[in-house]
């Protein structure tokens, strides 16, 4: 079963969508059994409504992979070809902002393992001149986006190349130190020169790199060799990285973005906070962290710690208890607790998808 997955449903409606998804052939052993796997209706799902849902989102242009795992076992996947992608469970997609809820995780686990506390100040690790925070910036302030902002940022993530796209690889981003005005576009008044921690809520990445930095000098080790080995090996994730630009001179990552991972490596994100930060029954974060990370932060009650809420019931015909990680272009991972339901979706299409478009198609059939 796990390398012919859902073959009946894999195969429904390939005549329109004109494209070949990685589960209508066999896998290797290495990709198949990465994840449990089960039927939709063993898990209470039903497997043509799922199919007619991915046509749907597929129509939608440019996506890449769906994944949606119930019970912690896979029981529906569909891949993808197109200009930057390749329909195959094994591609590494751009995160863009969803990265940043592996950022959080990273923290977690510096966390747990007693090299730093959330309450912490930013400067007891990095100092204010070298990071541009505030100095009485917080770990807390930067994983909820209210630091009040930093003048020394990295560039935003960049998007995937096309697959026809032969040039060499960029070079790392690094940190630049503006002059007299935060370059982020939308941002208040004094963002980052005379805004206080925890007095604003303003959605930006660019502070919370710096945490890297943090994990960094707290750790003793580099945050991309920290992150690879104790939260992605440690979570037996197979196909992620990072963007070529995404690790600067220092080994530090963009906490905003620059991921490469598959939809599969996605959703185990998903599933350790469904269980409340153990993985293989051990725990790999604290499940006091897990609860702050997804309850409402003092300035925004659709945003804990860089995961992003549905409290406000934005997201509508949604639990209010919906969590998910987020980012441009439809980076998603959908984590719905009290149905034990996760939902990865990637791709990059010529459209944002948001979070409220990808739950209208996929939400009615996933709650019935």
């Amino acid at each position: 079963m796990s390398t012919h997955l859902n073959r009946r449903v894999v195969l429904v409606g390939l005549a329109s969508a004109g494209i070949v998804p990685a589960t209508a052939r066999a896998l290797p052993a290495s990709i198949g059994n990465d994840w449990p796997i089960a039927q939709p209706e063993e898990v209470g799902l039903d497997a043509v409504r799922l199919a007619v849902a991915a046509d749907q989102l597929a129509a939608l242009g440019e996506r890449q992979g769906l994944v949606i795992v119930r019970d912690g076992r896979l029981a529906f996947e569909r891949y993808w070809t197109n200009d930057y992608h390749r329909a195959d469970p094994a591609w590494r997609n751009v995160s863009f902002s969803s990265g940043k809820s592996w950022g959080a995780t990273m923290v977690a686990r510096a966390a747990i393992m007693g090299k730093l506390t959330i309450d912490d100040l930013a400067s007891r690790y990095v100092p204010a001149v070298r990071t541009g925070l505030h100095p009485d910036t917080r770990i807390h302030h930067l994983l909820t986006m209210s630091s009040g902002g930093s003048l020394v940022t990295k560039p935003s993530s960049k998007p995937p190349r096309k697959l026809t796209d032969t040039t060499p690889p960029r070079t790392p981003d690094e940190y630049h130190r503006s002059v007299r005005k935060s370059e982020e576009r939308g941002a208040p008044e004094g963002y980052g020169v005379s805004i206080l921690p925890g007095q604003t809520f303003f959605y930006d990445g660019a502070a919370a790199d710096h945490l890297a930095e943090i994990v960094s000098a707290a750790t003793g080790r580099p945050s991309y060799d920290f992150m690879m080995r104790d939260v992605i090996d440690r979570l037996g994730c197979r196909h992620v990285d990072y963007q070529p630009e995404g690790v600067d001179h220092n080994r530090d990552v963009r906490i905003g973005g620059s991921m490469l991972i598959a939809c599969r490596d996605m959703a185990r994100l998903g599933q350790l906070y469904l269980d409340r930060g153990r993985w293989n029954g051990r725990p790999l974060i604290d499940t006091a962290f897990v609860d702050a990370a997804t309850r409402s932060s003092p300035r925004n009650p659709d945003y804990g710690y860089l995961w992003w809420l549905n409290t406000s019931g934005r997201i509508s015909h949604a639990p209010r208890t919906m969590y998910f990680a987020a980012g441009a272009r439809g980076q998603f991972c959908f984590v719905v607790p009290e149905r034990r339901l996760i939902v990865s979706t990637m791709g990059f299409g010529a459209e944002q998808l948001s979070a409220q478009r990808a739950w209208e198609i996929l939400g009615s059939t996933l709650l019935v």
